[in-house]
């Protein structure tokens, strides 16, 4: 297995978090130091396989509803197609960061169906390459990716 930094890891994170971000639903993203609002939602996943960890996405709520409604083109958003939608977007992160991760350090993985809350939710930390990313949108919102990866 190749030995990877965590600004390894974070490199690939961001790429895959701006360049799905945009191709999903038309949302720039860029770095930014600001945190979510006090309303956000939560994705959530944890890696298995060959290499382990938890991926969390937290967001402006305000954010995901924009990025329903681009993807179904519907200005009314019910909740459940929220938390659909959601996972979706997320599923798709994670795909791309899992075959990103593997192309970088051969290091063959999978994840879980991710979890979605309203609100904040961040897992207990252990030990690995740890970190956050905070994001700004095109319109002002804010999402935050926590990742904690561990090499099995």
């Amino acid at each position: 297995m190749n030995t990877f930094t965590q600004a390894d890891v974070q490199d690939i994170l961001d790429q895959v978090m701006r360049d799905m971000t945009e191709r999903y639903a038309g949302i720039q993203l860029c770095q930014h130091d600001s945190e979510p609002s006090d309303d956000i939602c939560t994705v959530y996943t944890t890696f298995e396989g060959s290499y382990h960890g938890a991926l969390v996405l937290c967001a402006d709520t305000a954010f995901l509803i924009r990025l329903a409604q681009h993807v179904l083109q519907e200005e009314t958003i019910e909740p459940n197609d929220l938390e659909d939608l959601v996972k979706e977007y997320f599923n798709v992160i994670c795909g791309h960061i899992v075959a990103g991760l593997f192309r970088a350090f051969h290091v063959p993985a999978s994840f879980r169906i991710p979890v979605f809350y309203t609100g904040r939710f961040i897992p207990d930390e252990q030990d690995g390459l740890h970190g956050v990313i905070n994001y700004t949108s095109d319109c002002n919102e804010s999402a935050q990716l926590i990742h904690q990866l561990t090499a099995a």
